[in-house]
């Protein structure tokens, strides 16, 4: 055991313990006492300090919400800096305006107007080169970046840079690039870059979203924006869509060791000493893209060059007669797609249109300016079924089977055979259901000119001299109107069975009554009586029977020949000898027999008729 256990067993401590506490009690207050008089800042815990300095302030826990005078502010949290109407432009050897070495996205909000400003060598944004580190720049305010120095840049990031939400970017850097980074992307927002060597240098180029973008290389040399591979062979691939570029620099405004592809919007390059633009990949424009180039040498590429729906204006400023396209890239126009307009200006300033030739001589002249528009197979179903010798036009110019067509409206004719002219126009759109349009064609009428003539004749006739008329009234009220041409056999089935009706007509006999009256008048004459009867038997046998009533005329005359024949006859005179004849009456004479009975009986009767009168005389006296 060591000695102090022994002392402590034996007892020997008892008393000196309580001394040893006191003496304890004594040291712990003369600590806290010194520790009281120290100051609060000796005892504080050290500020959090952040790997991003601003205007060559570094960031700390303590400072991170009041910088540049309360101008800048960042979240540690979300790794965004706020800037405010913020103007950063320390000169004391501060490297970059902004620079950060934190493996994660540097958010930077703009508000109001800002600016990063270096008189002496110094850049704008710096985002340390790590494949982690990227910077997205948002908001709806402006950040104008004015640098100098060799190699400094206005933005560096080491992965990606994109700026969106309506930002408004303007650089120039005199001593570098304007914006480099493994890809870009400026979605929907204004940039105006100008760099010594670049306006943007990356691996991929994205403009998107109505994005309004100016990039410059001022040295000679350089591209507005050098789009190249990365060190495995991938990238190197541009695209613009629905935004606005203008791109100018000593070389191709846009070069992409890849791909270029422009949908939609507005392209406008320029080279001062080469082709405007020109891509080691397949170039593609579409989407109504309006593109215009402006080189000495031709624009192109050394893959395919293929066009949808685009305009084109390419120019050769060269005082050589070189051509605007690259003759090994010639504008291929794609399926679905065709030359709206296409005129090119040759070395003497002689416009030629292309327009029937296509784009097969593009690459042989100074300046090509050509559109090509979507069309669509249009296909044409005309209405009833059967018809024959049918014949569409559209825009005057006859058509068969489907017709590729432009988004429109369109006149249209249509003929065939047997039916009205049709005329009318299409709506045509990208929509499917305007592919295929149905023309209803209407059939001529049929020809009523037959039944017309049956009616008219019928019309002419006076029922009342018929039979039975019904029959024709009946087909007549048959008829039925707006038949077509197709049913003409119906119609003429109309026209034959009146006809027929009015064939089958039978008229009403004459009347013969003045006749019979006219010849029981002749029978009850004595033609004895007469001089000459001879008339009068002539006109009885003139006589026809079976006259229908459209000959009453006929028979009325043969009644009045026996009347007027009648009329005619002269008796034969009374004898005017005395006496009563010696001769005895011959077999035969029964007339003058008859006629002197018929004298003796007016005699007896005068006679008595005379004493009868003188008796009333006599008594009257």
């Amino acid at each position: 055991m060591c000695p102090l256990s022994e002392e402590v067993n034996s007892g020997q401590l008892k008393n000196g313990g309580t001394v040893m506490k006191k003496k304890l009690f004594a040291i712990l207050f003369s600590i806290v006492m010194v520790a009281g008089l120290l100051p609060a800042t000796a005892l504080a815990a050290e500020p959090t300090v952040y790997d991003i300095w601003v205007d060559g302030v570094q960031v700390t826990s303590e400072n991170k919400d009041n910088l540049c005078s309360g101008t800048v502010s960042y979240d540690p949290t979300t790794h965004t800096l706020s800037l405010n109407n913020a103007t950063l432009d320390s000169d004391t050897m501060s490297d970059y305006g902004i620079k950060t070495t934190i493996p994660s996205t540097l958010k930077i909000r703009l508000t109001g107007t800002n600016s990063i400003t270096r008189t002496y060598s110094g850049g704008g944004i710096a985002i340390a080169p790590n494949s982690g580190n990227s910077v997205e720049i948002t908001g709806d305010g402006t950040l104008v970046i004015n640098v100098n120095g060799s190699t400094y840049d206005g933005i560096s990031a080491g992965a990606d840079v994109k700026i969106s939400d309506k930002a408004k970017v303007v650089i120039n850097a005199e001593g570098g690039l304007g914006i480099v980074g493994r890809s870009v992307e400026i979605d929907g927002a204004k940039v105006d870059s100008i760099g010594l060597y670049a306006g943007i240098d990356a691996h991929r180029l994205k403009i998107v979203n109505d994005a309004d973008v100016t990039l410059k290389a001022t040295q000679d040399g350089r591209n507005g924006a050098y789009i190249w591979k990365d060190q495995e062979g991938n990238g190197g691939d541009i695209e613009l869509a629905a935004s606005k570029v203008k791109a100018t620099s000593y070389y191709p405004g846009l070069y992409a060791a890849g791909d270029l592809t422009v949908n939609g919007g507005e392209v406008n390059c320029t080279s001062t000493a080469d082709g405007a633009i020109w891509a080691k990949g397949n170039i593609l424009l579409k989407g109504g893209a309006k593109v215009t180039t402006d080189g000495k040498f031709p624009m192109g590429g050394n893959g395919t060059f293929t066009v949808e729906e685009a305009e084109i204006d390419a120019k050769n400023t060269n005082e050589n007669n070189i051509p605007a396209i690259f003759d090994e890239c010639v504008p291929v126009i794609a399926d679905g797609y065709h030359l709206n307009y296409a005129k090119a200006v040759d070395s003497e300033g002689t416009e030629i249109d292309l327009l029937s030739s296509g784009t097969q001589y593009f690459a042989l002249y100074k300046n090509v300016h050509f559109i090509t528009k979507a069309v669509y197979p249009v296909s044409f179903v005309v209405t009833p079924d059967g018809l024959t010798n049918v014949v569409v036009k559209v825009n005057g110019q006859e058509v068969t089977g489907s017709v590729s067509l432009e988004a429109g409206t369109y006149p249209v004719e249509v003929t065939a055979d047997n039916c009205k002219a049709y005329t009318g126009n299409i709506t045509i759109t990208a929509d499917v259901a305007t592919h295929t349009q149905t023309v209803a064609m209407t059939y001529l009428p049929a020809d009523y000119t037959k039944v017309d003539e049956a009616i008219a004749k019928a019309n002419t006739l006076n029922k009342d001299n018929y039979k039975d008329f019904t029959a024709v009234e009946a087909a007549v009220k048959a008829v039925v109107r707006d038949k077509n041409i197709t049913e003409q056999s119906e119609v003429d089935a109309m026209a034959k069975a009146i006809e027929d009706a009015i064939a089958a007509l039978q008229y009403k006999g004459a009347d013969y009554t003045k006749v019979d009256a006219a010849i029981a008048k002749a029978n009850a004459l004595n033609k004895n009586d007469y001089k000459d009867f001879s008339g009068v038997e002539a006109a009885i046998k003139a006589v026809v029977r079976g006259k229908n009533i459209t000959e009453q005329s006929e028979v009325d005359k043969m009644a009045k020949a026996i009347e007027d024949a009648i009329s005619a006859l002269e008796k034969k005179p009374a004898s005017t000898k005395p006496g009563t004849s010696d001769k005895s009456p011959q077999t035969g004479d029964t007339s003058n027999l008859a006629l002197w009975i018929a004298l003796l009986f007016i005699s007896g009767c005068a006679a008595i008729g005379t004493t009868v009168v003188s008796r009333k005389k006599k008594y009257n006296r």
